[in-house]
């Protein structure tokens, strides 16, 4: 399925746009951000201003936001600079890191922390302090959807959902309390704690919140509970279609968001390598054109492998070694996976038949949107597990959204 085409030395990996970057550490302990091919030709160090003093480059929305070392003389200043290293803009007074907010067909997107809210031009390169942010320390950025960015707070009790106004800055809309939904004992507070927000997953008009023993669907217009369900607790699903699917902790998961109900739910312990079966802990990593890309831990050895969604078995893998997997992208024909101080590119392997081609062109028909929505009712696979079959609609999934 996939070969290893080059095996490089880093420790961070960045993707924009089919563009990757590699993150290296210099004889010095200082980190460069270099432009790599995805033949694994390394090219020269960008030339960011003040680079020796680097703490930490965040590519968003192909501009680099340097963050500068505690103890230097530029520790309170942020660079913004091109994707080739030039400068475009500095940002004064800065005291830790921002969470990163993109605006829907806008221009300009928000770096937001406790002090303040900065409203940044993507045309001009301009930016503005809009002020204090209205939300109280700490907060946590989760994503957003249909024109509404959310927020945690307040221990991760509370969920705020904001709107743009207008270029200055986030108001509220609606403010979801979560701490009843899941207040319990917790052995590892030693005491009975308030319900916290774990996930929250978003699908059309759906808003899908996880605490610790329920999964809440909300109007994400409106903020109006729909639901609340103990029966199917959501981890942070990767969405194929309308169903979404996790590998998480070494449970197996599929939830069709349209008719809310969870087809699937199970363990996924089992690993063979070289012919023999192990024990095994997994972690979904990327879910791209119908395989889960995995994380399996055996015996303190990781291995990279890959997860069919459609037969349910593992049909590539490749050792690693004592470093869990950080992360895998895919641009073309090229997979890029990181592991600690270590970058593999890997090519994909043709392996089809001239029929397999032929199967796969007719079942790409008859799964593809179209087609599926020319007919009344969902085709179906049988699929037989230890507890014993179920059955789960064929998809087609070209992309984890």
């Amino acid at each position: 399925m996939y070969k290893v085409i080059s095996r490089l030395n880093a420790i961070r990996v960045k993707v924009y746009e089919g563009q990757l970057f590699l993150g290296k550490l210099t004889p010095q302990r200082r980190q460069s951000i270099h432009p790599c091919s995805l033949d694994g030709v390394i090219g020269d160090a960008l030339l960011f201003p003040h680079k020796e003093d680097m703490d930490e480059a965040v590519l968003f929305q192909g501009l680099w936001l340097i963050y500068h070392k505690v103890g230097t003389p530029f520790e309170n200043l942020l660079d913004i600079c091109s994707l080739g290293g030039e400068r475009k803009q500095s940002i004064t007074g800065i005291d830790g890191y921002f969470d990163k907010v993109a605006l829907e067909e806008e221009p300009r997107f928000y770096l937001v922390d406790e002090r303040c809210v900065i409203s940044y031009d993507l045309s001009t390169h301009e930016y503005q302090d809009l002020g204090p942010f209205p939300l109280k320390d700490p907060f946590f950025y989760k994503g957003s959807h249909r024109g509404l960015h959310f927020f945690t707070c307040e221990g991760k009790s509370q969920l705020v959902a904001m709107r743009d106004k207008d270029g200055q800055g986030l108001e509220e809309v609606y403010r979801l309390d979560f701490s009843e939904s899941g207040r319990g004992y917790s052995l590892w507070r030693n005491g009975v704690v308030p319900g916290e927000i774990d996930f929250i997953n978003f699908y059309g008009s759906d808003l899908w919140v996880t605490t610790q023993t329920y999964s809440h669907r909300i109007d994400v217009a409106t903020g109006n509970l729909l639901e609340r369900r103990e029966d199917c607790i959501l981890s942070k699903m990767s969405h194929c279609g309308d169903l979404g699917y996790s590998i998480l902790a070494s449970f197996y998961k599929i939830f069709d968001f349209k008719a809310g109900q969870m087809l699937y739910r199970g363990r996924l312990d089992r690993f063979t390598h070289e012919g023999k079966e192990y024990s095994a802990q997994t972690n979904g990593l990327l879910l791209h054109e119908g395989f889960f890309y995995v994380s399996v831990r055996v015996s303190g050895i990781f291995f990279l492998a890959a997860f069919d969604i459609q037969t349910e078995k593992f049909v590539w893998h490749d050792l690693w070694g004592g470093w869990d997997i950080d992360s895998v992208h895919i641009i073309g024909d090229r997979m890029i996976a990181h592991s600690h101080d270590e970058v593999r590119i890997y090519q994909r392997v043709g392996r089809l038949t001239r029929l397999a081609k032929k199967l796969r062109g007719a079942l790409r028909h008859l799964i593809s949107p179209p087609y599926l929505r020319s007919i009344k009712q969902p085709l179906l696979v049988s699929v037989r597990t230890s507890s014993g079959y179920y059955y789960k609609p064929i998809v087609a999934c070209t992309t984890n959204e």
